[in-house]
């Protein structure tokens, strides 16, 4: 495993439901390593549930988004192929399916973006598309 590096992370997903789109948005700082070549970025998150401990894994075909605390999560995204996501919260649980149509990985050192593109599939009729950037930039002290 390389060294880990404190980097600060900006996250920002667009959802569309028909003609609405809802922007999610926020900046954390988190720690940046790789292993195995890899990308990994873990951070924690505050939602109104409590607080989340996320992990970002990604490499050129896959992204996988592990969250733990106040949800539990385990979303893969991979291109051209449908995933099974079980969103676990304290009021109860949901099984979501994931439709990736797009995904690209960049970095340059410990700088880089994650953008997926996929549909959400709540149920048989309810489809929401999902525009997601996660970039981060290391926040060492030269």
């Amino acid at each position: 495993m390389d060294q880990e590096m404190p980097v600060n992370i900006h996250v920002k997903s667009l959802i569309q439901e028909g003609a609405d789109v809802e922007t999610i948005e926020f900046k954390t700082t988190g720690i940046y390593y790789m292993k195995k070549d890899k990308i990994y970025l873990s951070y924690d998150e505050e939602h109104e549930a409590g607080k989340i401990k996320t992990v970002v894994k990604a490499s050129e075909r896959e992204v996988l988004i592990m969250r733990s605390g106040a949800i539990k999560m385990k979303q893969r995204f991979r291109p051209g192929s449908r995933t099974i996501t079980h969103y676990k919260m304290p009021f109860g649980s949901l099984e979501l399916g994931v439709d990736t149509k797009e995904l690209s990985v960049s970095q340059q050192s410990s700088n880089g973006n994650i953008h997926i593109l996929y549909d959400m599939i709540i149920s048989q009729d309810q489809r929401h598309l999902h525009k997601m950037s996660i970039s981060y930039q290391g926040g060492h002290e030269s």
